[in-house]
């Protein structure tokens, strides 16, 4: 009777232990993949080293004339000269119009698909027509953005 206690109470502790350590694990395996349990933290690339310099007044004005060109920090425009990054004017409003346009068409289709707008014979082509352009500026805009990544 002594030994059948014995074996139960150390089993009931093995059972508790192992748990234990099983918690213990998961909490580790959340606390690795972040703080909630999501998906990793991107690192962040910090900017932690400053460097200094003096220039002339004429250089600055230089500098500022051909920084104003593009909507980018001064300290951002330097670094992208420095590094030789490629410099893009007006590339976000480019993609803007598009998408106005993209949105400007679905309307249109919307519209066109209204009973009022049977007066077309070749409604279904303009429709097919549309709807490949819509396509096309999607398929332009995500092929765009999966360069920039």
């Amino acid at each position: 009777m002594e030994k059948d206690f014995l074996q139960e109470f150390i089993h009931q502790v093995t059972k508790e232990n192992e748990a234990k350590i099983a918690q213990e694990k998961r909490k580790k395996y959340f606390k690795e993949l972040g703080r909630k349990g999501g998906l990793k933290t991107k690192e962040n690339k910090k900017l932690d080293k400053v460097i200094s310099i003096r220039i002339t007044n004429s250089e600055y004005a230089i500098l500022i004339q051909k920084q104003k060109k593009y909507p980018l920090k001064l300290s951002t425009y330097i670094r992208n000269v420095l590094f030789e990054k490629e410099l893009k004017i007006n590339e976000f409003q480019t993609d803007e119009v598009l998408l106005q346009f993209g949105n400007n068409f679905k309307k249109i289709t919307n519209l066109l698909r209204n009973r009022e707008w049977n007066v077309f014979e070749n409604k279904k082509e303009i429709l097919l027509r549309i709807e490949n352009l819509i396509e096309l500026i999607h398929q332009y805009l995500y092929s765009k953005s999966k360069k920039n990544e």
